[in-house]
């Protein structure tokens, strides 16, 4: 061992740790010696533990050699201050091998402590996430490799920093950032500060620093949350940054992408309606300006085919808007009305019982329950009653839409839900374009004759309902 260069450390916590045990070994040994001279030997010698302990945590490697220093030192004034004899040595070997042996598993549960936090330190420090950590007062207690290429500030010197000296990396200026929050307010944080967010036991913001890359600005995404003891003590708080200038730039793109088109579109849409208007209003006119049956016919078979793309027209509306909304949980009930006050039951009965029933669905679920219910409610299936209601099942929980029509035959089940020519196939297309943006599926379960039958599968995290526990 380099014995100089552990002394001259240079580091004023390590010369204070060495001060410290080497004087109260000092202290311990001159109290021994007053024990051994008026016979008080049994109940001190325990004092001899304190700087071996000491020094076995703060220097596990060095614990043997320190707690065999401090038993040598007992030692020799059990020698030269003790009438020797068998009993006296056997027992003062014993004292020796006792405090050399606490030395020796301190050390050992330090060293363990000590690769913990090494492993603990190692892992913070590779995440590809820039990511730093304060204690309870605030300083700074980690700062990983990225947050040094994030922010051009050195572990070295933010470590042991406090007064808000990382925020100054980040905001040129002191404040307290998420990390900081929760160790003030965390109580009240998402109530004064309406950017913050919860994710789960994490604490979430997003800002923009116009003093980042160069002056040009990034996107910023802070997460943080509370450092615990094992009592359920708040001891610091730790924040991960990342940057997603990128992402938002992405998304940014393609939502004017995305405007740019449906604009288009809808000029279009608009255009294309004009004209069908008055395609649609010529053939009204040589309805009744001509007399031949076949011509009569054949204007017919033209208007015909002009509904057919309106509707189509009306269905690429519907399309246009799907995804462009974020997914939300949305009560049946309130999802079924809008499509019953679109159609025309005349004579058929309908009963839906989902009173409590919410799932996560793209907000256009309206037109699901619509297209769905379209076709039960046509003359020529034949049916007097619809019914809507749920099923919870160990897969989800299942929607049921069915009638006592006619049915579907088998032979239609397989296209049902693929893009077709006609417009009820090109509905139910629409309907599974909806629900599968959040993991949703549609399929036909009916008996031809019977009547059809609609499942609609929300898988297990994509349903709740109000009053049972999920």
């Amino acid at each position: 061992m380099n014995f100089r260069r552990f002394f001259h450390n240079g580091d004023p916590v390590h010369f204070n740790r060495i001060l410290a045990i080497v004087l109260l070994t000092v202290v311990i040994l001159g109290v021994n010696l007053f024990g051994i001279l008026y016979g008080l030997t049994a109940v001190l010698t325990h004092l001899l533990y304190l700087p071996t302990i000491l020094a076995s945590y703060w220097y596990p490697r060095r614990g043997l050699l320190f707690s065999a220093g401090i038993a040598v030192l007992y030692g020799i004034l059990v020698i030269l201050f003790v009438p020797m004899d068998t009993m006296v040595g056997i027992v003062t070997i014993t004292r020796m091998a006792i405090i050399m042996l606490v030395g020796c598993i301190v050390a050992l549960l330090s060293m363990n402590l000590a690769e913990s936090e090494q492993k603990l330190q190692d892992i913070i420090e590779f995440l590809p996430d820039a990511v730093f950590a304060i204690n309870r007062e605030g300083k700074v207690i980690a700062w990983n490799r990225a947050v040094e290429e994030m922010t051009g500030k050195q572990k070295a010197e933010m470590l042991g920093r406090s007064n808000f000296e990382y925020s100054l990396a980040f905001y040129g200026e002191r404040r307290p950032m998420l990390a900081g929050l929760i160790l003030k307010n965390e109580s009240d944080l998402l109530g004064k500060y309406p950017t913050v967010h919860r994710e789960s036991s994490r604490f979430v913001s997003e800002a923009f620093l116009p003093n980042f890359n160069s002056g040009r600005g990034a996107h910023l995404r802070f997460s943080a949350t509370a450092l615990m003891d094992p009592n359920g003590n708040v001891t610091g708080a730790i924040e991960s940054v990342r940057d997603i200038t990128e992402q938002v730039m992405t998304k940014s793109a393609l939502e004017n992408t995305g405007n740019r088109l449906n604009t288009l579109a809808g000029i279009i849409r608009h255009d294309m309606s004009k004209k069908l208007a008055v395609i649609y209003g010529e053939l009204q006119f040589g309805v009744m300006k001509f007399r031949d049956p076949d011509v009569i016919s054949f204007i017919a078979s033209l208007k015909e085919s002009v509904n057919g793309i309106k509707r189509q027209i009306d269905i690429s509306r519907e399309f246009r808007d799907i995804g462009t909304t974020p997914p939300a949980w949305i009560a049946v009930q309130d999802a079924i009305e809008p499509a019953i006050r679109r159609l025309d039951f005349g004579k058929v009965i309908f009963h839906v019982w989902t009173e409590r029933l919410s799932i996560f669905s793209d907000p256009h679920l309206p037109a699901v329950f619509y297209h769905l219910l379209h076709n039960s409610t046509k003359e020529s299936t034949g049916a007097t009653r619809i019914i809507i209601t749920y099923h919870i099942r160990d897969n989800g929980c299942a929607i049921i839409i069915e009638d006592n029509g006619t049915g579907i035959p088998d032979a239609e089940k397989g296209t049902l839900f693929v893009q077709r020519e006609d417009s009820y196939g090109r509905g139910l297309f629409l309907a599974t374009e909806i629900v599968s943006i959040t993991g949703i599926t549609l399929r036909e379960t009916g008996v031809p004759g019977n009547g059809a039958r609609f499942e609609i599968l929300v898988p297990p995290e994509g349903y709740r309902v109000e009053g049972m526990e999920q």
